[in-house]
């Protein structure tokens, strides 16, 4: 009689395990990239109250029979994961990123070089693009762990750098001014050697006169500045009259005159030469993984300075710099795996591939069923709340019977008892 009691026992224990299963799906409803939990039943063991026997034709003999067996209850069969992907959210923030598929995301500490072994790297996968750029340009996830995927091969991915016009800045020119002259009225302004004339009388006027002079292409001969543009500033009036200067090349590229212009300015002007335009590589990526990191400007030995992001469906991670200059910076590996029900849930959102997850290898998004990354969006719980209020019933309801399984054997065991009286 006590095994009906054993048994409901057990539908006890097994039906609070599925309740705290639909407890964890229904409190990470709102949980990024959270994928849902099924609680499977088994049927416990089984006692042979009638063992089976075979039957026979020989003469005077019995027929079979087949056997007769008393379960023990319910136990967990298994606790499986639902990998199917959650609808999307849109994100403010152009980094954060999702998987439209059954891809991972390769994060975790800094591994030191590339590497192509998964398995082996000691990484996790995760289903939560969460992004940003750390303090050293790397990308990494809301939990400080790097991003990894495929770094662009050295020499591509150099963005074109346009032609530009030579400049040449000085502060505190000295400018001298003589005058008027007693027959024209005319000052006599002098600025870097080089004297023009003007009957001007207050100092700003007297320069404007003198770039004018200075940048003729039409006077006969040309002003010694003709094919450049000039901007004084920061008149200083007085005894000793200054301003500072800045002078730009109209035309762009190197300037053969720059020796005129500096022996204009004199000793301690900045100059900056123009340039050539320069075409850029178009960006290739490597076939090893490493930690994703925004690349150096060979121009400069530094690190392009990043106004914005973009990460499109490949996977391939875009900015723009101050200069306005597109940027590729690397693109984010997918890792596929053979058995996801072989992951073992790790820390926070993060997984580790199970003695039973299979083959597990990166791949660059291609749009296949490892999936696309969607920019600008995040992927909400795949948990169906009105499917888990409808377990919780069905549980509460199992979890009721065996109780009163429970208390019916009570009763026939106190009436077996209250018989001896």
């Amino acid at each position: 009689m006590v095994r009906s009691m054993v048994a409901a026992v057990a539908g006890l224990k097994s039906h609070q395990s599925k309740m705290d299963v639909i407890g964890n799906n229904i409190a990470n409803v709102n949980t990024w990239g959270f994928k849902s939990y099924s609680y499977n039943f088994q049927d416990s063991m089984y006692a042979n109250s009638i063992n089976g026997s075979g039957g026979s034709v020989m003469a005077g003999a019995a027929g079979g029979r087949n056997a007769s067996q008393v379960g023990y209850g319910s136990q967990l069969s298994s606790i499986t994961t639902e990998f199917g992907t959650g609808a999307p959210s849109p994100s403010s923030n152009p980094l954060d990123c999702m998987i439209d598929g059954t891809g991972f995301f390769l994060v975790g500490n800094m591994v030191n070089g590339s590497f192509t072994n998964v398995a082996d790297s000691g990484l996790y996968l995760s289903r939560v693009g969460i992004f940003r750029v750390d303090n050293n340009g790397y990308l990494v996830d809301d939990q400080r762990s790097y991003v990894y995927g495929y770094a662009l091969v050295d020499g591509t991915g150099i963005p074109e750098t346009p032609a530009s016009k030579a400049t040449y800045t000085k502060d505190g020119i000295a400018v001298g001014v003589t005058g008027p002259d007693a027959t024209t009225g005319e000052y006599t302004i002098t600025i870097g050697g080089t004297s023009y004339k003007s009957k001007q009388t207050t100092l700003q006027d007297q320069v404007n006169d003198w770039i004018s002079a200075a940048t003729s292409t039409t006077s006969t001969p040309p002003g010694v500045l003709a094919g450049y543009s000039v901007e004084f500033s920061d008149y200083q009036d007085g005894a000793n009259p200054t301003v500072n200067w800045t002078v730009t090349r109209n035309a762009v590229g190197p300037d053969a005159n720059a020796a005129v212009v500096q022996g204009i300015l004199g000793a301690g002007a900045t100059t900056v030469d123009g340039k050539d335009r320069v075409a850029g590589t178009q960006a290739q990526y490597a076939d090893e993984l490493s930690a994703l990191r925004i690349p150096v400007d060979p121009g400069t030995g530094r690190q392009y300075e990043i106004q914005s992001y973009k990460i499109n469906e490949d996977g391939t991670i875009i900015g723009v710099d101050k200069q306005n200059r597109t940027i590729a910076i690397g693109q984010i590996a997918l890792v596929t795996v053979e058995n996801p029900n072989g992951l073992e849930k790790a820390s926070g959102y993060y997984y580790t591939p199970g003695a039973n997850a299979g083959d597990v290898g990166a791949m660059k998004p291609n749009g296949g069923p490892s999936g696309k990354i969607m920019g600008g969006y995040l992927e909400m719980a795949n948990v169906d709340v009105a499917n888990e209020f409808s377990n919780m019933i069905t549980c509460q309801r199992g979890f009721q019977a065996n109780s009163k399984i429970i208390t019916v054997t009570d009763e026939m065991l106190a009436e077996l008892v209250n018989m001896k009286r």
